[in-house]
């Protein structure tokens, strides 16, 4: 490869395949999809496709033909393919392509046709000439650009901006200031120590670097394998694996790990997404750091892996309640309440901010779809919270599932009456969604339906039926 005008050179050499008989010998990516799915060939080539389409028969072409669009930018590379190996990547621009046979001449610079009509709006296409060399086959090189389209030249102004990985420079194109020079390659370090001559062997110089360890990523993990009674076996890889795990390493990195595989099944049985799973990491992580410090938070490693999730799910603003919590965690609720004041008083003093704190207008939309609730009930109940968090002595006290369960109830009451879409009895259903108790629940209701007046929006239901309503 060498560079030239500002860019770089690839060059990949398409292998023979047989398939149905014929032996064919092909280069252009989008060739080998088009051969693929008649079912010609089974696996593809460069491992790279290009932005083309069918172009209609027109009165100069009477058949349907398939053309690249200008520019010619790469869409997609295959992993550990010809060209992912050499270094090509989605979104660099083909700017020139040679043939490498002996009667082949220079470089053909890839540029659309020059006689569009304007008037039709016609797409530009590359040059047939480009389209019949990467369709024909045969060893090619070709030159790409990358460019960086969030950075200017300071010079020129140009956004113009390449990288030449051999020289590892970030270049201007039009006016060639080195802006940035040793850059470090963020590609895949494939590397192979064998006798062979194999460089497809995926062995990397090093595992990834995984933020919530304390490691720097250099360890060696011995695998385990042959089941559960392999570890009895002197000299196996379980017994080796199992005798790592209670000497050799770091500890500090043995809790770690432990403590997010437990985060991670409370947040899979929560019904959590991965956003809410690494914060909760995150925030376990820095727990950890701090207990080394002397820090004090609490003694049950289950109500701190609570404690995490809990605060997690705050900060995403997806609350869940201590009952909730409690139902995947085996650990005492008084441990858990005592833990969670602990970490949540260390989190704002590491970090500095506030946890917010959640209302029962938050927990409305999910208990509302565990009932199958409609929206319009989901509304009305969101409106009656904020009106009791202005009355303040309605539901003084109580806790937040409990006013989310009532005004629930107190809505459905108004449109559906006491049963729900599954039969059940609302009072019941509205209690296993919130985690309440109905007599909890009733009671709490009780206490909105002296203001009831107030409480219920006047497009949501009518005098006479407010006034209806029971008060049980």
């Amino acid at each position: 490869a060498e560079p030239e005008g500002g860019g770089h050179e690839q060059r990949c050499e398409g292998r023979k395949l047989r398939a149905e008989g014929q032996e064919r010998r092909l280069v252009g990516p989008k060739q080998c999809e088009m051969e693929r799915d008649r079912g010609l060939i089974r696996k593809p080539l460069w491992g790279i496709s290009a932005n083309m389409e069918q172009v209609e028969a027109t009165k100069e072409h009477p058949k349907p033909r398939t053309r690249f669009t200008y520019p010619l930018n790469i869409t997609g590379v295959k992993y550990q393919s010809e060209a992912d190996v050499l270094g090509v990547r989605v979104g660099d621009v083909l700017v020139a392509v040679r043939s490498d046979s002996p009667k082949a001449g220079g470089f053909i610079e890839v540029v659309p046709e020059e006689n569009l009509d304007m008037k039709t709006n016609s797409k530009p296409y590359v040059i047939d000439s480009i389209r019949d060399l990467l369709m024909r086959g045969g060893a090619c090189t070709v030159k790409i650009k990358r460019e960086w389209r969030n950075q200017r030249c300071e010079e020129c102004g140009s956004d113009r901006i390449i990288e030449i990985s051999e020289l590892g420079d970030l270049t201007c194109e039009d006016c060639g200031v080195v802006h940035r020079s040793r850059l470090i390659s963020m590609a895949s370090e494939w590397r192979t120590f064998a006798d062979d001559d194999n460089k497809n062997d995926p062995n990397r110089t090093g595992g990834p670097d995984n933020p919530l360890l304390n490691g720097d990523g250099m360890q060696t993990t011995i695998q385990a394998g042959g089941g559960r009674m392999a570890s009895d076996v002197l000299g196996s890889g379980a017994n080796l694996n199992k005798s790592q795990y209670r000497t050799g390493g770091q500890s500090n990195d043995r809790i770690l790990q432990d403590g997010y595989s437990h985060i991670g099944s409370m947040c899979e049985r929560l019904d959590l997404n991965s956003a809410i799973s690494m914060e909760a990491k995150e925030l376990y992580k820095m727990i950890e750091d701090e207990k080394l410090k002397g820090k004090k938070v609490g003694k049950d490693p289950f109500a701190i892996y609570a404690s995490a999730v809990f605060i997690a799910c705050r900060m995403k603003n997806v609350p869940r309640t201590i009952k909730e919590i409690m139902t995947v965690v085996s650990c005492t609720k008084h441990d858990l309440g005592k833990t969670l004041k602990a970490v949540q008083k260390l989190v704002q003093e590491v970090t500095g901010k506030a946890i917010p704190v959640f209302d029962a207008g938050d927990l409305i939309a999910r208990f509302c779809s565990h009932i199958q609730a409609s929206h319009l009930v989901s509304k009305a109940a969101k409106e009656i919270v904020e009106k009791v968090n202005e009355i303040t002595t309605v539901a003084q006290g109580r806790v937040q599932a409990s006013i989310a369960g009532a005004a629930i109830y107190m809505a459905c009451l108004l449109r559906e009456g006491e049963g729900t879409k599954s039969g059940e009895p609302l009072c019941r259903a509205v209690s296993t969604a919130t985690g309440a108790a109905e007599a909890t629940i009733r009671d709490v209701f009780k206490g909105l339906h002296l203001e009831r007046h107030k409480l219920v929006p006047e497009w949501y239901a009518t005098k006479e039926q407010i006034d209806a309503m029971p008060d049980h």
